[in-house]
């Protein structure tokens, strides 16, 4: 035996089966890409920077942020998905990107949950259901009374087709028995736009981007999406509590990256992204923002997936939910 072959087998094995950290120096040794797949300002996009902050402070290398925005987040996530799983390219993830997209679009090209290596979630955050104040409802019995006394006349926003926004309006209009016109935005920045201004009538939009705007009268707060008030506006009801049955939509931010990635580059980013969120200023942040921590192995992401793809398969098979 050499002296080469000598060394070599006085490696420990875990070194010999993992050439694909070691191909170009150890990981990482050049900058990062995050795809975000919304335009920049929503709130997708404010999380997003959250977590790609951390992980360029952690890792000592650039995360640059790609906004691909387009068909409710699949166009910019496919790319993520089919990319080299060599721990540069990972994708944020949220219920559009891989769960309910790749179910409601015909050609995603990507699957969302089998195709991808989970890292972990950090966020969750609740919706509000909410009115422009020329809606004249102030509880969702109310707004029931109105939709189906005006069936095809009043529309909902939703920051894309697909996303859970969309989805708690079709599960209302499941629950309620009412016709809303569906109107969909690139992105939930355009979508406040126009909620603010009129043009919409009704939303389903996260607690974090619309909590402002309810305390300061621009819309009427309705109630709550979760199963559960929220802490942050522990007055307004749950749906559930307004009359809508079995309703709980909520919504989740977080990381994949390319299946096949190396394990260790998954732990790594896992174990920053576990430590994000039990820092005090991020919980800070958190608490501003109306977003819960959320702390998950890769495993437990994974099954996470697995249930959401199931859960709101139903919510779409149910309502009849689709995308022109």
């Amino acid at each position: 035996m050499t002296l080469h072959r000598r060394r070599l087998a006085l490696l420990p094995a875990g070194l010999l089966a993992a050439p694909a950290l070691a191909q170009d120096g150890p990981w990482p040794n050049r900058p990062l890409r995050l795809v975000i797949a919304f335009p920049p300002g929503g709130l997708t996009d404010v999380t997003g920077r959250l977590v790609a902050q951390r992980f360029q402070a952690e890792l000592g290398q650039p995360v640059v942020v790609e906004n691909r925005g387009g068909a409710g987040g699949t166009v910019g996530t496919q790319g993520a998905v089919r990319a080299a799983p060599d721990g540069y390219t990972l994708a944020f993830a949220a219920p559009s990107t891989h769960v309910t997209g790749p179910i409601l679009f015909a050609s995603p090209g990507y699957d969302g949950v089998s195709d991808v290596a989970p890292i972990g979630a950090f966020a969750a955050v609740g919706s509000i259901a909410v009115v422009h104040p020329s809606v004249p409802a102030t509880s969702i019995a109310e707004l029931i009374a109105l939709a189906r006394a005006r069936p095809g006349q009043l529309n909902f926003a939703s920051a894309g087709a697909g996303g859970s926004i969309h989805l708690a309006g079709e599960l209302f209009k499941m629950r309620a028995g009412i016709d809303i016109v569906h109107v969909p935005y690139r992105g939930g920045a355009a979508m406040l736009t126009d909620l603010l201004s009129g043009r919409v009538q009704i939303a389903f939009d996260n607690l974090p981007q619309i909590l402002p705007h309810v305390r300061s009268g621009a819309v009427r707060g309705l109630a709550v999406t979760s199963r559960a008030r929220s802490r942050f506006i522990p007055e307004l009801p749950t749906m559930i509590e307004a009359g809508v049955p079995e309703y709980d939509v909520t919504s989740w931010f977080g990381v994949t990256a390319p299946l096949g990635t190396p394990q260790p580059i998954v732990a790594r980013l896992n174990a920053i992204m576990r430590a994000m969120v039990a820092d005090p200023a991020v919980l800070a942040q958190f608490q501003q923002m109306g977003a819960e921590p959320l702390s998950m192995t890769p495993e437990e992401f994974g099954a996470f997936l697995r249930a959401e793809r199931e859960r709101y398969a139903e919510i779409i098979r149910v309502s009849g939910a689709r995308v022109d």
